[in-house]
């Protein structure tokens, strides 16, 4: 039996996607150009929200000890007085939400596709070709003369735009880990500077007194990123700190650093016939607040709801790509506001711009039902 969903791109969107169709008893196939050992050895650390949490946990288990727990996350804005905390007794109790390495989650997500191969099948490695949209379903070419026949494609991975569509960035994201002082354990800081927004996040088993290392994600200018990039631990330090200010964190090592072009690009339309874009084969977006696999995860439970209710139906899964479009149009077009505008706004040296960002400061950490707003945005988008 041919399988209702075709899924390019087995990275965590691509893997979740699948896992929940299964869960509804929905047949797919995932291709994906990676090898497993090649994805579990990438390093890099995403953010998941308390709401991806709760998408993830009746489909994966992830293991505490992959796990960074997000407890508190300061906001605070350079030349700004104050800073806004938003604390896990505030909201529930619960965790914010957690940090993991991108090959951890992988590993997890794979373990749980095995755990259901009689509704998953997993070509890996498997570089997709071609899609060929036919009147009842898709044609998926493959290296090697594989075949994908299904009633739809869902693309799970690749930078948003089509090729050469992608302009030159204007930031430039430099991460790396950072060994700091003064940082309670479980928090996130998000500082804007005038050059762009600067997180250190917390690292999975760095939960222990005193000093800790922390996840660094900093923006600048395409321009100010070589000579950072160039400089020694201690020169870059020095810069560091100067950045977070005394107040945030003392700096004390850095290691692995590496620097990423930061490209914003959004698809006008999510379908296209009979193939759908989700994650960031939809939309790109800035790191400004870790938003962007969320995003994606929220996509991808929406989009495995519509085209479960259309396989039970008996109707032709392409039939749930344009409900799934329409659902998924306010929560994505106000991530992709926030993220746009976020960094701009706090850059920004023109009045009433600074006065404006003290206001909105100061409303956070005075007014609990302010902080409130902000923290059930991020954690589970926008609800309608």
């Amino acid at each position: 039996m041919s399988p209702a969903v075709a899924i390019l791109g087995g990275g965590p969107a691509g893997l979740l996607a699948a896992l929940l169709l299964a869960q509804a008893r929905v047949r797919s196939v995932v291709a994906d150009a990676r090898g497993l050992e090649q994805s579990r050895a990438d390093p890099r650390l995403l953010a998941l929200s308390r709401g991806t949490l709760q998408i993830l946990a009746p489909v994966v288990a992830l293991p505490e000890r992959t796990l960074g727990p997000i407890r508190t996350v300061q906001v605070c804005s350079a030349g700004q007085f104050g800073a806004a905390l938003i604390r896990e007794d505030e909201l529930g109790g619960e965790w914010l939400g957690a940090t993991i390495r991108y090959g951890e989650l992988v590993a997890a997500l794979d373990a749980a596709v095995v755990q259901r191969a009689d509704w998953i099948e997993l070509r890996r490695p498997a570089r997709v070709l071609g899609v060929a949209q036919q009147a009842a379903g898709v044609r998926v070419a493959l290296d090697e003369g594989g075949v994908i026949e299904a009633a739809i494609a869902v693309h799970a991975e690749g930078l948003a735009g089509a090729p050469g569509a992608v302009p030159p960035p204007l930031q430039v994201a430099l991460i790396g880990e950072v060994q700091v002082e003064g940082v309670p354990a479980g928090r996130a800081v998000e500082r804007f500077t005038r050059e762009g927004p600067l997180a250190l996040l917390p690292l999975p088993g760095e939960g222990g007194p005193g000093s800790r290392w922390m996840s660094l994600v900093w923006c600048m200018p395409a321009a100010a990123a070589p000579a950072r990039q160039a400089a020694d631990d201690e020169q870059l330090a020095r810069e560091l700190q100067a950045a977070l200010g005394p107040r945030i964190a003392r700096v004390r090592a850095l290691r692995g650093r590496a620097a990423f072009p930061l490209h914003e690009t959004a698809r006008t339309a999510l379908v296209e016939g009979r193939s759908v874009y989700l994650g960031n084969a939809a939309q790109t977006l800035h790191p400004v607040a870790g938003q962007g696999f969320n995003l994606a995860v929220r996509d991808a439970r929406e989009l495995t709801l519509r085209i479960a209710q259309a396989v039970v139906a008996g109707a032709d899964p392409q039939t749930a790509l344009a409900k799934y479009a329409t659902a998924r149009r306010a929560d994505r077009a106000a991530l992709l506001a926030l993220t746009r505008t976020m960094p701009g706004f706090f850059a920004s040296r023109q009045w009433p711009l600074p006065l404006a960002r003290g206001l909105g400061l100061a409303a956070l950490t005075a007014l609990p039902p302010a902080r409130a707003a902000l923290a059930r945005l991020l954690m589970f988008g926008v609800r309608i």
